[in-house]
């Protein structure tokens, strides 16, 4: 009797624990990303520039299990964005180990979970996406896939830059030669 009920509670958490993923560590950058991609505790990417922000995640779980992760960011200046997310495969003896299959990232405004708008949609295809012109602002990540039918993990990483419209450039460097017409006109007088 003991047995058949080690049996049960056994596969009792072999249910619960199917279908789910968690997401294991987080890198912004080379650096500990904070946050652990859940509703509740969206990774935080901070602020995205003209150099790519380039976030790197390790989920695990059961294989075919759903993952949905959420991260924000902000921008500073209007500008064009794009995006490019991929996925790692490792395979050993025929089996896939580390995989992720039909890796979807939705780019979103405001921070999460208050998005209203959806500004773009791609795919884990290491593809650069033009998400559009954002104006400054806060805005998240909404990601999503199935670790492969063998894997227990899966690895993806999502790459995001914000360069200044070129209006920004033309002003900036009026502004440059009008401080360096004024100093011109100060040092000859």
């Amino acid at each position: 009797m003991l047995n058949h009920l080690k049996l049960k509670a056994c596969v009792a958490a072999l249910l619960l624990g199917s279908g789910v993923v968690h997401a294991g560590t987080a890198f912004l950058n080379g650096g500990i990303l904070a946050g652990n991609g859940s509703e509740a505790n969206p990774y935080d990417m901070g602020v995205i520039g003209g150099t790519p922000s380039v976030m790197a995640v390790t989920v695990t779980g059961t294989p075919n299990s759903f993952f949905d992760e959420f991260a924000n960011f902000t921008i500073t200046t209007n500008g064009q964005v794009s995006g490019a997310a991929n996925t790692y495969t490792l395979t050993f003896n025929g089996f896939n180990l580390v995989e992720i299959t039909g890796l979807t990232v939705e780019v979103w405004d405001n921070s999460h979970p208050n998005g209203s708008t959806l500004y773009a949609s791609f795919s884990g295809n290491n593809a650069t996406n033009l998400i559009g012109d954002l104006a400054p602002g806060s805005y998240h990540l909404d990601i999503s896939g199935n670790l492969g039918p063998t894997a227990g993990m899966g690895q993806y990483s999502v790459a995001l830059s914000a360069v200044p419209e070129p209006e920004t450039y033309a002003m900036i460097l009026a502004g440059l030669g009008l401080i360096g017409f004024s100093l011109r006109k100060r040092t000859a007088a």
